[in-house]
This record gives structure tokens, sequence and C-alpha cells, in this order.
């Protein structure tokens, strides 16, 4: 089974080029998963990542599961050389993967290898339980889902934004009162991003 490749952000692109350099050589496809944001009118920070993405070299195609079936959703990702999955609801994004059946082929596609870069709710749906993001995104917005388990990429919930930039401090810290001793959380920083290799989980600026 090959490592992992992870890079979780908060909010900035930035870091993506030197992250894909050594992972996908000369290729450059990349498949962007709108998902999470699906449920909100406004998408102008999509447009904005994918501008971003193409702009650093990329070749961009959106891979949207609720648009396609999970052999579809499965196929694209062998098409691609790494996969960007953007933010809006973790709730929302978490059940629709698994309302289309996609989760599965997700976490499959990565554990074998596939490059994964998750934005805010893309990074916080790797983890074990998205429990935690109830006090900062609203689960009632979210597609059918019966469990919070997420992913299971790696064994922390990643809390996006930690420094207060989408919805103020409040949040963010009750969030670590009242999960802080239940649940394993990484709270990430508009600023800073988070890079594993297999077993290696380090924190660089992002």
């Amino acid at each position: 089974m090959a490592d992992i490749h992870l890079l979780l952000l908060s909010r900035w692109l930035t870091p993506v080029p030197a992250f894909l350099a050594p992972l996908t050589g000369p290729r450059r496809r990349i498949a962007y998963v709108p998902t999470a944001s699906s449920i909100y009118p406004d998408h102008a920070w999509l447009d904005l990542e994918r501008d971003t993405l193409r702009q650093q070299g990329f070749e961009v195609t959106d891979l949207d599961p609720e648009l396609i079936g999970a052999a579809a959703f499965a196929g694209g990702l062998g098409d691609v050389d790494a996969v960007v999955v953007a933010g809006g609801n973790t709730f929302h994004l978490l059940g629709a993967l698994r309302l289309a059946g996609a989760d599965g082929a997700l976490v499959d596609a990565v554990r074998a290898g596939l490059p994964y870069i998750g934005v805010s709710a893309g990074a916080a749906v790797v983890g074990p339980d998205i429990a935690p993001l109830a006090l900062l995104d609203d689960p009632t917005e979210a597609a059918p889902l019966t469990s919070t388990d997420g992913l299971g990429l790696i064994d922390a919930t990643v809390i996006p934004h930690a420094e207060g930039t989408v919805g103020g401090r409040g949040p963010v810290e009750a969030t670590r009162e009242r999960f802080g001793a239940t649940h394993r959380l990484h709270f990430l920083s508009d600023d800073e991003a988070i890079v594993v290799d297999g077993d290696t989980l380090r924190v660089i600026p992002g």
C-alpha cells in the first residue's frame, strides 16, 4: 500500500505547487471537488481557487459526486494526478460523499497514493470525527448524515480558521472547551498548512 500524501489547508493554496512537485512530476491534472459549498449561493471563492490552481500551472477539472455516480467519481480520480476538496459545510460534504457512495472511492484512491489537498471543510473531513465542527458549520444544512465519522485518514480533527477569521473567536474557543477533552483536535490557522506523508505530520507556513 502506498503512503498517503495530504496537504491540509485552512484557506490559501500557496503551498500546493511545492507539495505536488515531488509527487506528480510533469503531470499536472487536478480533480476539483466543490461539493461542500453546493448548498450556498455564492461560489466566488471556488472560482478564485480554480483560477489560482490554473495560474499555478495545473489543469483543473471539476469532479462532483452529487452530479455523477460512484463509478464515474472513482474513474475520474483515476484520471488525475491529485484531488483538491474545497471548503464549505463539512457536514454537507461528508453527507454528500456518503449519499453518492463516493467516500470509499476517495479514501481508497488516497490510500493508493493519490495526493489529497483539503481546504477548510476538505481538511476537516479527513479526520476520525467531524462532530467538533458543529459549532462552526451548521449540521442542519447537510445532506442526510447518520454518522459523523470522518474519512479516517488522520487521527485528529482539523479545526480550520483557528484565529477566528470565519465566525469570530467565540465558536473556536467554544469548540476547544466542548470537545477538547473528548477529541484530538488540531487547530489550524489560515497562515498554516499540515503536510502528511505516511505516518509523519508536520506544520508548514500556509
